[in-house]
């Protein structure tokens, strides 16, 4: 039972701390609110396969779930009287069980320190934000946690069976191939350094990547296996193909964001922001990998992993600001590792023999240095340990009233226009009864149809004007148009003026215009 005890302390204290993060009645982006509808529908027994909600998206006959596995992990929380607050409930359970898993596979490696280092994932300020929005990321980490371990144990079943579910999870699935081939270099950089088999020729080459039936080779085939089984036993193929074509290649890699406004998250973002959110750990890595570079042939193959791996996703994190959620655990994990390494090969005996025969003015450099350090990197690593927090634009009832209005004044499936794509979760949330224009990301309407995505963002950015009635009814099929006050008074200015369109409700956040 003693055992369990790191267990038990750690999901305590971490589940403590994004419990406090959750505990308000606000939910981190709107997001939040699709995923928890389409979670109520599962609940149901109603699996979507179209989605007339979003009226101009390629979505509207042929939408893919890519989060069904997550979907359906949420559903249990959804029975509570309200579902948002059970969804809460869940994302603050599915980070806590992450880093669970996080200081389980530590263990399986012998690192040192395990648990301090599980425990300094609440101070990666950027990570834990991300962590504690309404989004499949923790239980993402969850599955390469388990990824990395069957690949160092060649579980080839189990790597079948993480592939197969990683699709099912997340639409983030490609991941598991970048840890895949993070996992093939890294071995192949720790043999050619700890043996003298390997030379650059090509029959060399083979031997290091296909070597006998169940090495490198078998891996590889169980993960691409796990992954195309989980593409086709699948209730959404093959329609899936061409969304995962729109999310992963549209989206995720080439990012339409310099033609189109897509979510925050897509742009990208520099070095130094990126460090800032966790300097303490940046500081503590590159301490680390000096000491590593300099004594190469002790570094490990799982601190060698952990290296590639956070490099990939530090130019990936400056891409789109977004795969800082990745960045900073794998980061993480290196430092683990190659802290573990330096251990094994520098004892504390040879460091206080080191220490003792320094000259006393350089022992007085160094305390001035960890003087420094503590005063500009750990105490404001503190205070954001201690003011992270969800943002406050997002009430749990956001659009509720407006949304009860639309359902009692309108006619069942009548198109609403919305003057923004990013208020379409909380409209669908609050309010199956209508339709709406566009969600989830602009690429799905700048797919369906280029021209008239562009005519929506010059009528709802208030650009375009004339005969507003008239092409809004022509283009959209809309009698009724709806507008979050704080940020869109150009296109309200022109409502206003056009005599055949009429305020019907207002409240404190929003406005409902009919058109005549």
């Amino acid at each position: 039972m003693l055992w369990k005890l790191d267990y038990i302390a750690l999901f305590v204290l971490v589940g403590a701390y994004f419990t406090k993060i959750q505990w308000n009645n606000y939910i981190g982006d709107p997001d939040g609110f699709y995923h928890t509808k389409i979670a109520q529908f599962l609940s149901e027994g109603i699996v979507l396969k179209s989605l007339p909600w979003m009226q101009f998206s390629t979505l509207t006959e042929n939408f893919t779930d890519h989060h069904l596995l997550y979907h359906i992990l949420l559903v249990p929380f959804t029975y509570l009287s309200n579902p948002l607050i059970g969804i809460k409930i869940a994302t603050v359970l599915f980070a806590t069980i992450m880093i669970l898993g996080f200081y389980w596979l530590l263990k399986k490696f012998d690192i040192k320190y395990a648990w301090i280092f599980s425990l300094l994932f609440i101070t990666l300020e950027a990570t834990v934000f991300r962590l504690s929005l309404v989004k499949a990321n923790a239980l993402s980490l969850l599955l390469i946690w388990f990824l990395i371990y069957a690949l160092y144990q060649k579980k080839y079943w189990l790597i079948i069976l993480l592939g197969f579910i990683f699709v099912w999870l997340y639409g983030g699935w490609p991941i598991s191939l970048i840890i895949l081939a993070t996992y093939l270099v890294a071995e192949y950089i720790y043999k050619k350094i700890h043996t003298n088999k390997l030379k650059i020729f090509w029959s060399k080459i083979i031997r290091v990547f296909y070597q006998k039936p169940g090495n490198n080779f078998r891996i590889s085939l169980s993960l691409i296996v796990g992954l195309v089984l989980g593409l086709i036993i699948n209730p959404y193929w093959p329609k899936n193909l061409y969304f995962y074509y729109q999310q992963i290649v549209q989206i995720g890699i080439v990012n339409l964001g310099q033609q189109i406004t897509v979510g925050g998250e897509w742009y990208g973002t520099d070095l130094m922001s990126i460090i800032s959110s966790g300097a303490h750990i940046f500081v503590l890595a590159s301490v680390i990998f000096i000491i590593l570079i300099l004594n190469h042939k002790i570094i490990s193959r799982q601190t060698w992993f952990g290296f590639i791996l956070s490099f990939i996703f530090l130019l990936l994190t400056i891409k789109s600001r977004r795969y800082v959620e990745y960045f900073w655990p794998f980061l993480l994990f290196f430092t683990a590792c190659g802290l573990t390494d330096v251990i094994k090969r520098f004892n504390w005996s040879i460091i206080k023999k080191f220490w003792h025969s320094i000259p006393s003015f350089q022992k007085i450099y160094l305390g001035i240095v960890a003087t420094v350090f503590i005063i500009f990197v750990l105490v404001p690593v503190w205070q954001n340990i201690i003011e992270t927090k969800l943002p406050r634009n997002h009430a749990i009832d956001k659009f509720e009233e407006t949304s009860t209005w639309l359902a009692n004044n309108t006619p069942p499936q009548s198109v609403i226009l919305h003057s923004d794509w990013d208020e379409w979760p909380i409209l669908f949330y609050n309010n199956d009864q209508n339709y709406y224009i566009i969600g989830l990301d602009p690429t799905f309407m700048y797919n369906f149809d280029k021209d008239l995505h562009q005519k929506f963002v010059s009528i709802t950015t208030g650009k375009y004007k004339y005969n507003l009635d008239k092409q809004i009814k022509k283009y959209f099929k809309a009698d009724y148009v709806f507008v979050e006050k704080n940020s869109h008074q150009a296109l309200i200015n022109n409502l206003i003026e056009n005599i055949n369109i009429n305020l019907v409700y207002e409240d404190e956040l929003s406005q409902i215009y009919q058109i005549k």
